[in-house]
């Protein structure tokens, strides 16, 4: 049993009037003990935990609804995220036209601020110079196999920190990717 002693202060000898022995106070905190497991019962029942939050992710319609023409999307308004192993990724931006002399500058970035982000925002400003709207750059995200699933989630969190309205993430099977997958010494398969 949990309790409190009090101890109870005498009179002085020197008072002339003798006075009786006082007792000392016990109080029992037994009880106490017992609202305080029920209050911590209450809350734990009471309280809200906070929802996780998920990514909200929009898939294409499905092929039996008929789809409109789209125009094709100029590939200057375009930049190419290859992800790769080592936490590497391969961006390049593919020419309007693509003929015998054309040459494709890859770049070879990480997840850091200085690597994806600042390419990002270098191309949104580039999009931004020469089509009048930032918001026409259209970013592909190309996992290679050797790529983890972390990637991926570091790449989407980067366009949304980015404010990049569109993006997709694609397979690597285009010629280019082909090209830039074994310049870069990654397999595509």
């Amino acid at each position: 049993m949990a309790e409190m002693n009090v101890s109870g202060g005498g009179g002085h000898k020197k008072d002339k009037k003798v006075r009786g022995k006082k007792m000392s106070t016990r109080v029992d905190l037994t009880p106490m003990v017992d609202l305080g497991f029920l209050l911590i019962t209450f809350f734990m029942l009471a309280t809200t935990f906070n929802k996780p939050k998920t990514m909200e992710v929009n898939k294409p319609a499905k092929d039996d609804i008929k789809k409109e023409e789209e125009p094709p999307i100029k590939m200057s308004k375009t930049a190419t995220l290859m992800l790769g192993k080592g936490d590497k990724i391969y961006a390049y931006v593919s020419p309007d036209e693509i003929d015998e002399t054309t040459q494709i500058s890859l770049d070879s970035i990480d997840y850091s601020p200085n690597g994806l982000r600042k390419f990002i925002q270098r191309r949104q400003n580039e999009v931004q110079a020469q089509w009048g709207n930032k918001d026409d750059l259209f970013i592909m995200i190309k996992p290679l196999p050797s790529s983890s699933f972390k990637n991926i989630v570091d790449a989407l969190d980067e366009m949304t920190i980015n404010d990049v309205k569109r993006y997709a993430i694609l397979a690597p099977n285009d010629p280019i990717d082909s090209l830039i997958a074994l310049r870069a010494g990654q397999s595509r398969k």
